[in-house]
């Protein structure tokens, strides 16, 4: 159809292409989150015989077909909302719209817990510099501001001034990311620094650590030999928390200063994130050995991770500090690129007319305000669960499994444009991501370390309700949209035979 103005909001998304390529690393690299993965998202579900950095290895291989596909689909449709617009266009729109808010729901529920557990990091780094150097006025502050009131208050805090920032200046938001990713990825390379420093002392150094942190193993203890099987089931977990997140570079593509940091953004991420997470947990296993370490994951996960051990073997008050300023970094990023990430799917939802027009609209600095004010309201709602229930709150984390389902949905994507397209390589790419896709969202489901099912077998009924509320609202969000812009003689299901303008 010629005449778009009536099938979209406007014949403009009124975006500004401000985005660098630096910029748009950054966001990727907050997507997958490498820092937190050498905190404590893998090592306390470690399995005895698993080498960790192996397993690493093998999930960054694993994301390349999807790699190939993110960054081929964005060459071919670069709009605001990345994957939404492949999945709504190529397959079909109301799925793409369905799942699109789907994730985005989900997610929101999760940067919630990200916020509200950014206070267990703070509260890591003073037990542990409280421990190190016998501070009792840091061990009595860690434990008052892990209460949940105060988890609530530091979350909601941390969360608003982020949105504040976005709504100012679209730009600004962009420049927080920035920043805040150079200053995790530098403090990471410290941490790296001290540990390679130490790596002919290391058994002596750790032991002041160990013994601080009451994770001093015993004299004589036993752990399983190296095993393929135990290596390759770790895969699923460490793999769904970090390499597959790499929608956060398309979803702002349209913002990309050039169009050919479409072809680089999620490549120097992902090989970022790739190095981060094997060389940190290589060293580890390196300096400790297979058994003393693979020993600390299993007993003391929580305690032994990369952040902690720099720490404890840092050996100066000030560089203790700059290590714990930057795991918090690396939570701050984390709930700063959602904030920006969240809003640009919202917009194109309601560009599209699935959600109000309102969202679209623009202030003076770029920003679409709306949309960032019905972000903080949402997360703001979803931090109250914790308070009132941790274990309740901990059962959305059992979700994974819609974040898998939504992956597998874009490689079927990329099937189909790769087969009418005749794009042999998209096509390849996109068969191996979804057979890999397939594997990952089964095990996101039945398997009990991920929360969905739980290790007697049975479902969690809080993660199974909070899935079903996700579907249905989703699929009725969609229906209301399609009736309510039919008694205004507007067809949405007409939005998916265009592509958005710019």
């Amino acid at each position: 159809m010629s005449n778009k103005g009536l099938i979209f909001v406007r014949n403009s998304s009124g975006l500004t292409k401000k985005v660098s390529l630096l910029d748009a690393v950054m966001l990727n690299i907050g997507n997958m989150s490498a820092g937190l993965v050498l905190f404590t998202a893998v090592t306390p579900l470690d399995q005895p015989g698993a080498l960790l950095w192996v397993t690493s290895i093998i999930g960054f291989i694993f994301a390349i077909p999807q790699l190939i596909v993110y960054t081929l689909l964005n060459k071919e449709i670069q709009r605001t909302g990345g994957d939404y617009i492949w999945i709504s266009r190529i397959l079909n729109g109301p799925l793409g719209a369905v799942m699109a808010m789907i994730l985005m729901f989900q997610s929101a529920a999760f940067f919630a817990l990200t916020a509200f557990f950014f206070s267990s990091a703070v509260q890591s780094v003073l037990q542990l510099i409280g421990e190190i150097n016998s501070i009792p006025s840091l061990l009595s502050l860690s434990n008052i501001i892990v209460s949940p009131i105060y988890s609530y208050i530091i979350g909601a805090i941390a969360f608003t001034v982020f949105i504040a920032i976005n709504i100012f200046k679209a730009k600004w938001g962009y420049s927080v990311i920035t920043s805040l990713g150079i200053i995790s990825v530098s403090i990471t390379i410290l941490a790296f620094i001290i540990l390679v420093i130490h790596m002919g002392d290391f058994k002596t150094a750790i032991i002041p650590f160990l013994k601080a942190t009451k994770s001093l193993p015993p004299s004589s203890y036993y752990v399983p030999g190296f095993s393929w099987a135990s290596t390759l089931a770790m895969l699923p977990v460490l793999a769904l928390f970090a390499y597959p997140w790499m929608q956060a570079g398309p979803a702002v593509s349209a913002e990309f200063k050039s169009s050919k940091i479409v072809n680089y953004n999620i490549l120097l991420a992902l090989v970022f994130t790739g190095i981060i997470i094997t060389l940190g947990l290589f060293i580890l296993y390196y300096e400790g050995g297979y058994c003393f370490t693979t020993y600390e994951f299993i007993n003391n996960g929580y305690v032994y991770n990369f952040w902690s051990v720099a720490i404890g073997l840092s050996n100066n008050y000030i560089l203790e500090w700059i290590l714990g300023i930057g795991l918090m970094s690396w939570e701050l990023l984390v709930l700063s690129y959602g904030v920006l990430v969240f809003s640009r799917y919202i917009f194109a939802l309601a560009f599209d007319r699935v959600l109000p027009e309102i969202f679209t609209k623009l202030n003076q600095g770029g920003s679409p305000v709306y949309t960032h004010l019905f972000d903080l309201i949402l997360t703001l709602l979803f931090l109250i669960l914790p308070v009132i229930s941790i274990n309740g709150a901990l059962a959305l984390y059992g979700t994974t499994f819609i974040g898998a389902t939504y992956f597998l949905i874009v490689s079927i994507a990329g099937v189909k444009y790769g087969l009418t397209k005749n794009k042999i390589l998209l096509l390849v790419a996109s068969i191996i991501s979804t057979g890999y896709f397939a594997y990952l969202d089964y095990q996101a489901s039945t398997n009990p370390l991920f929360g969905f099912m739980e290790s007697n077998g049975s479902i969690n009924v809080i993660t199974l309700i909070f899935a079903i509320i996700l579907i249905i609202g989703g699929v009725l969000t969609y229906i209301i949209a399609y009736l309510r812009n039919k008694a205004r003689g507007i067809d949405i299901n007409m939005v998916y035979k265009e592509i958005p303008p710019e």
